[in-house]
């Protein structure tokens, strides 16, 4: 994960939320089989790493303080979340069954880093170059968990493993719930009035850049030194990132039908699908263009995965006559080039070519479009606590979008 080397010992949030539940540091210890110097000293580190007190010591007992309270809505979260992914790995290959909570308490970082690092680089071997550990150690830990939550977990190769499909979903399980104290440190340095968090964002193809530096910019009104993390790329890797807990949210087209489950989507503007040309194109300065004269073109299409390929290929068979399709790309750079330099055809959102990098090089022509629902919108996971900062960035988000689209 990127925030590894901020990462918080599992031992001290697991020594934290005992005392939280205990109401002391005396009765914690007693409670989980430890000495009182050892979870004294734990909770010590544990307040220097968050840059606060997170308790007030009294003779009966401890009370937390704002931000004590803070980390653990986070710490219970990131609990239950582990649970509830132990709960879901499949119950079939077990002896018995287990004990959520139980099991929860002897996973380890080492383990639990060691998984979510093969689910995402592929398999051990490129695990253990992005953690910067060796293979046996990752193997080792690899083994030690499969052993803890008593699940295969992995495809073994003769040098080698790689998570299956219960190995991959606990993985991104995992994730989201370590996230979570990611989300706290960033809660606990706002409540310390440091204004310079982060939001990371999954950008998906076509949505106009302009909609989303206006947001940016209304957002650091209120939050000047905030930093804003884009990742562009296609629905599936985005999708995956928000998943594993790698951005915050995801921006772009919604999915038709629309996902459901592990994820949220909202709405925020209707965006659709118009014909385009280049500046310049002979059918780019007539007031009606005939059927006809689109089928007299080659056409620039994105490819079968893609969300937009049904429309065009909806688009095209309303035609007296297919086309040619002169180049297939999932490219978004190369189907502008091919547009600029040629008198191709293509389909593409109404507000990328109002607010798009692209908007004096091409233009939209006056004809129908088969009618096809487009939602630009929101993805988030289900569940997901935004921080102040995230939550800042939604309003900012809908706010723009209300502007940029009213009417």
């Amino acid at each position: 994960m990127d925030d590894a080397q901020h990462a918080i010992p599992l031992r001290r949030l697991v020594f934290f939320d005992a005392v939280c539940r205990e109401g002391g540091i005396c009765q914690a210890a007693a409670a989980i089989g430890m000495t009182q110097p050892a979870v004294s000293h734990a909770i010590k580190l544990l307040e220097s790493s968050c840059e606060s007190p997170l308790f007030v010591r009294g003779h009966g007992g401890s009370e937390l303080t704002a931000a004590g309270a803070l980390l653990q809505r986070r710490v219970g979260r990131m609990f239950t979340q582990l649970e509830q992914a132990l709960a879901e790995l499949p119950s079939g290959q077990r002896a018995r069954a287990i004990d959520a909570a139980a099991v929860r308490r002897h996973l380890t970082d080492a383990q639990l880093r060691s998984h979510i690092a093969i689910a995402q680089c592929g398999s051990a071997v490129a695990a253990a170059r992005q953690l910067g550990v060796s293979q046996v150690a990752v193997h080792r830990a690899a083994r030690e968990l499969e052993d803890t939550v008593g699940v295969a977990l992995y495809r073994r190769q003769v040098h080698n493993i790689s998570v299956n499909g219960p190995g991959l979903a606990f993985a991104r399980r995992l994730g989201v719930a370590l996230h979570e104290i990611v989300q706290a440190r960033a809660e606990l340095a706002t409540a310390r009035g440091d204004a310079s968090g982060k939001v990371a964002v999954g950008v998906l193809p076509l949505l106009p850049q302009r909609l989303l530096a206006r947001t940016i910019g209304r957002l650091r009104q209120t939050y000047p030194e905030a930093a804003i993390s884009i990742r562009e790329g296609a629905h599936a890797q985005l999708l995956g990132a928000l998943e594993f807990g790698e951005i915050d949210l995801m921006v772009g087209a919604l999915r038709s039908p629309r996902l459901r489950g592990a994820v949220i989507e909202e709405g925020v503007f209707e965006d659709p699908y118009v014909v385009v040309v280049r500046r310049g194109h002979a059918l780019a300065a007539r007031a009606r263009v005939s059927r006809s004269d689109l089928a007299a073109y080659d056409w620039v299409v994105p490819q079968q995965d893609m969300p937009r390929r049904a429309a065009v290929d909806a688009m095209l068979a309303s035609l007296p006559r297919r086309p040619r399709v002169a180049v297939e790309t999932s490219s978004l750079a190369m189907m502008m080039t091919m547009l600029e330099e040629s008198d191709c055809i293509s389909l593409l959102s109404r507000s990328h070519i109002l607010y798009g990098n692209y908007r004096d090089d091409v233009v939209a022509l006056k004809v129908a479009t088969p009618a096809r629902d487009r939602t630009v919108g929101v993805t988030t996971r289900a569940g997901w606590l935004p921080t102040p900062l995230q939550q800042a960035f939604l309003e900012a988000l809908r706010a723009q979008c209300g502007l940029d689209h009213d009417g």
